[in-house]
């Protein structure tokens, strides 16, 4: 599983769709990722750990039905006044087909004086 959790400036300049898909990159403030494994297999789906140390971690780890929350510390110049914050939860079956399983997008506005 990935996270990736996105913030992007937005202009107060009425864009079309094309200029936005241009300009995203130029107007990213912040981009953070973190990625979950399978138990007991590395990137390269070779086995990292042997029965009993599998077993080890999942005594270890969140139990089922719980969540996990994550927090980031962003900080953005003074001159910014919207921010849209968007984080995606991707599920990996197989090797590079990751399907979207969660989405949520957020506009933050900051008065600037």
């Amino acid at each position: 599983m990935v996270l990736e959790v996105t913030a992007n400036k937005i202009s107060d300049d009425a864009e079309t769709k094309e200029g936005k898909a241009k300009d995203d990159k130029a107007n990213e403030l912040f981009r953070a990722e973190k990625t979950w494994f399978e138990i007991g297999v590395d990137t390269d789906r070779d086995m990292r750990y042997g029965a009993w140390q599998i077993k080890e971690i999942i005594d270890l780890t969140l139990p089922p039905l719980q969540t996990q929350k994550e927090q980031y510390l962003i900080n953005f110049d003074t001159d910014v006044e919207k921010v849209e914050l968007e984080a995606k939860l991707y599920y990996y079956i197989s090797g590079g087909k990751g399907d979207v399983v969660y989405s949520v997008k957020k506009t933050l506005e900051f008065d600037v004086d």
